[in-house]
Parts: structure tokens; C-alpha cells; sequence
């Protein structure tokens, strides 16, 4: 009897945990609890339709291929000549920031529109305006006029995402409607390269199903708070979707409304990360990085910092290493303060850094290089490992309409070897005083040589 009481016992409490389970109400499995995050967000998910124009020259205006091809040369050029223009359609989702009508969307959705529409789940449409855009990102921002406050969504907090926690996709494709799909964060701090001119930085990677159309919309956390930008699919793979951190977002927005650009910041520093080797040369801990070298005249080099200091944190950031110092300097815009807090010789102490801004164009080739890391070469799918890699290019420069990008590396300026970014920034003293200048560039796995018009 005692024997049967000890197996009754377990057997009756698995019992009832079962039919608590059965007996539980639906909003514990998330099931109203999505229908509700969906229904109070999605006022806020619009419909991004971009229309670019295309214009083609029709002679003679026969409108048929075959007699303009027999019998055109019968005629002046100008005779009954006419303007075609056929309009070119895209479209995407965008996600209502602030209740005055800014909203943001990817860059790609709206990159080369000529018009611009949005549309609203409940039939409303209204023109924008694009107040600014970055290629970089891939994100944008556009402006409409309502006579009436918009509902928006409110910016979460990106870096507390959790791997396996729930969020909820949410656009509003070609204007049918919002569509929602819900799914789990499969992984941070994602890097995705599309193409050569296109690569994407810690990205957020979830589950929940990103369809076409979708581009530019929320990801959303369990608190109805938007935690990125749904940006990209991936094609070989069932159920891979990817979205923009909002913290990163939230700087580049700033910048979009503030100047219609994104300021590039720069420390001055080249780093590296700290190897086991450094750190028992150095007798200090394998945490942060390591200061290789401090640009004359930069923030860094202002604020007293030197070669072999290690930075450790950036204000509240832990620096692990090189990625994580990079990706804690795009938070900051121009003329915010940081405080780096650094080791040197044994002895912490507290660096006080206000961002300036970084312009490609005040360097004679209009660009702006960094010594190659494993980074970058992940980054841009790089064959070599020394060299000057061009992150930024002024577009109105020389060496950009020469046809030099992001992603080629300079390795020669004249009969100067390129080895890092401070052997190209030696050489800009005499370049700025010549009217042309020879580079030899690797772009992929080959090796381009040309003369750059500087005047």
C-alpha cells in the first residue's frame, strides 16, 4: 500500500500539471498576446511605393519597329520626334517614427525614385519627401505632411535582444495590407555581403518569415517596441530573415534629419586586437584593444592618447576587440563626448574624446582608407592582406570618377608602396602638391594601375 501511495503521488501531480496546461488560457502561448502587439503597432507600418521615371526618345512617331527600321532615313531626325516616359515601380514598407510624419525605410527602396508615395493600411495616401539617405546602412528617411498626429512606433533597445526571444515581422507589401509573422531572434551581430557594393554590419537574424514587399518594416519585441528594420531575405534559405539594429539606426536617423547626410566620425586610432602573445609581452589582461597608431591632428592625438595604450571601455561598453570598438564608435554623431577608459603601464585612467567630423574631402584623393583587418576583409571580400582598403569616397572627387569604390585597396601611391592607412596618409603631403598622381589598386583578385587627375 505504502509502495502504491509513493507512485500515486507523482502520478496524480503530473496529472494536474497536464490538465493545468490544457486548462491554461491562450495568452500564455503568445497566441492574443501577438494579435494585440499587431493590432496596436500596425497603424504605424506603411506602404513605400517609389516610382522612377525613365525617359526614351521615339522618331517619326509611328510607333511601329518595323517601319522606323526601313523607312527612318527618309526622314529628319527631328521630324515628328517625341518624349516617352515610362514610369518605373518599386515598393517596400516603412515604419511611422514620430507622430509629425517622419518615417523610416531602407535605403534601396527609395534609392532612385522620382516620386515617392505612401500608403496607409487604412486607404490613405500621402507624397514624401526624402529628408535624407545612406547607402552604407541602407537606411533612409522620408518626411509626409498629415493634417493629423500619426500613430508611430516607439525605438526599443537593440542591444538587449536575447537569442530565442520572440519578435513579430510587420510591413505592408505592394499596399495589399499588413501582413504579420512571428518567429524567434536566431542570432546578433549577423555580417551579410550581397553584393560588392553592398554589406551589411550586425544585423539582427530571426525566423520570422520576411516576405517581398517587406523591406523597410518593423521588427518588433514582445513589448510592441521596434528593435529593427526588416532588410533583407535570404534567398537560398527557407525562413532566414535579417533587420538593422534600431541603436544603430537611431544615430543615422539623427544625422539623415539633422544634416541629410551621415557625418563620419573617426577616433584617428588604428588598432588591433590583443593576442595572447601581446598580452604576455605587454603583462596585461586579454581584454580590449591595443593602440597601434595615433593620426596627427585627430581627436585621439588631442585627448593625449598613444601608440600601446589599451583601450578597455567606452563609456558603459565593454571593448573586446577590434569589431566591438568599431561597432561602439557608430553610435556617437558629431560633437557628442565619449569617455575612453584606457590602460596605461599598469594604471587605468579616464580620456575624455569629443568626435569631429571625418570629410574624405579634405584628403587630396578624396577618400578615406583603413589599414586591412580580418574585418574588412570579410567585410569586402578581400584577396590580400596588406594594403589601404577605401571605406568612404568623396563623390565628387577625383579618384571616384576615375571609378575607384569602397572595397579596393590601395597598395602603391607613385613609387611608394601602400602597406596601411599611415603610409597612404605620409604620402598625402606630397600628393596634395602634384597636378597627377599613379595608383596601383586591387580590386578582387586583380591588380588595376591608373593615373588619377588631381587638379
Amino acid at each position: 500500500m505504502n509502495k502504491n501511495k509513493y507512485i500515486l503521488v507523482p502520478l496524480l501531480f503530473l496529472f494536474f500539471c497536464i490538465n493545468s496546461v490544457i486548462a491554461a488560457p491562450a495568452e500564455l502561448f503568445g497566441t492574443t498576446l501577438i494579435a494585440d502587439i499587431s493590432e496596436q503597432v500596425s497603424p504605424a507600418v506603411v506602404a513605400i511605393e517609389s516610382i522612377h521615371y525613365v525617359r526614351t526618345r521615339t522618331l517619326y512617331g509611328s510607333g511601329d519597329p518595323f517601319f522606323d527600321r526601313f523607312f527612318s532615313h527618309l526622314f529628319d531626325d527631328d521630324f515628328n520626334g517625341s518624349n516617352n516616359v515610362i514610369p518605373q515601380k518599386g515598393s517596400g514598407s516603412g515604419v511611422i517614427i514620430s507622430d509629425d510624419g517622419y518615417l523610416l525605410t531602407n535605403e534601396h527602396v527609395i534609392s532612385s525614385a522620382d516620386e515617392i508615395l505612401v500608403k496607409f493600411g487604412d486607404g490613405r495616401s500621402f507624397k514624401a519627401k526624402i529628408i535624407g539617405k545612406d547607402k552604407t546602412s541602407d537606411l533612409a528617411v522620408l518626411k509626409i505632411e498629415s493634417p493629423d498626429k500619426l500613430s508611430f512606433m516607439n525605438l526599443g533597445d537593440s542591444d538587449s535582444v536575447r537569442v530565442g526571444e520572440w519578435v513579430i515581422a510587420i510591413g505592408n507589401p505592394f499596399g495589399l495590407g499588413i501582413t504579420v509573422t512571428c518567429g524567434v531572434v536566431s542570432a546578433v551581430k549577423r555580417d551579410l555581403s550581397v553584393d560588392r557594393d553592398t554589406n551589411y554590419r550586425d544585423l539582427i537574424q530571426t525566423d520570422a518569415s520576411i516576405n517581398p514587399g517587406n523591406s523597410g518594416g518593423a521588427l518588433v519585441n514582445s513589448k510592441g517596441e521596434l528593435i529593427g528594420i526588416n532588410t533583407a531575405i535570404m534567398p537560398s534559405g527557407q525562413g532566414i530573415g535579417f533587420a538593422i539594429p534600431v541603436n544603430r539606426a537611431k544615430r543615422i536617423v539623427g544625422d539623415l534629419i539633422k544634416y541629410g547626410k551621415v557625418k563620419k566620425i573617426s577616433a584617428g586610432l588604428t588598432v588591433q586586437n590583443i593576442t595572447k602573445e601581446l598580452a604576455e609581452y605587454f603583462n596585461v589582461p586579454e581584454n580590449g584593444i591595443l593602440i597601434t597608431s595615433v593620426s596627427e591632428g585627430s581627436v585621439a592625438a588631442e585627448a593625449g592618447l598613444v601608440p600601446s595604450d589599451i583601450v578597455t571601455m567606452i563609456d558603459n561598453t565593454k571593448i573586446k576587440d577590434v569589431s566591438g570598438f568599431e561597432t561602439a564608435l557608430e553610435r556617437y554623431s558629431v560633437g557628442q563626448t565619449a569617455i575612453f577608459k584606457v590602460l596605461r603601464k599598469g594604471k587605468l585612467s579616464n580620456v575624455r574624446i569629443k568626435f569631429k567630423e571625418t570629410k574624405a574631402s579634405l584628403n587630396p584623393l578624396g577618400v578615406e582608407v583603413k589599414t586591412i583587418t580580418d574585418k574588412l576583409i570579410n567585410k569586402y571580400n578581400l584577396f590580400i592582406e596588406q594594403g589601404a582598403v577605401i571605406v568612404d569616397i568623396a563623390e565628387d572627387s577625383p579618384t571616384y570618377k576615375a571609378g575607384l569604390r569602397a572595397g579596393d585597396v590601395i597598395i602603391q601611391i607613385g613609387n611608394k608602396p601602400i602597406r596601411n592607412e599611415d603610409d597612404l596618409n605620409s604620402v598625402m603631403k606630397v600628393v596634395n602638391k602634384l597636378d597627377a598622381v599613379m595608383l596601383r589598386i586591387v580590386r578582387r583578385n586583380s591588380v588595376i594601375r591608373l593615373t588619377i587627375n588631381l587638379q
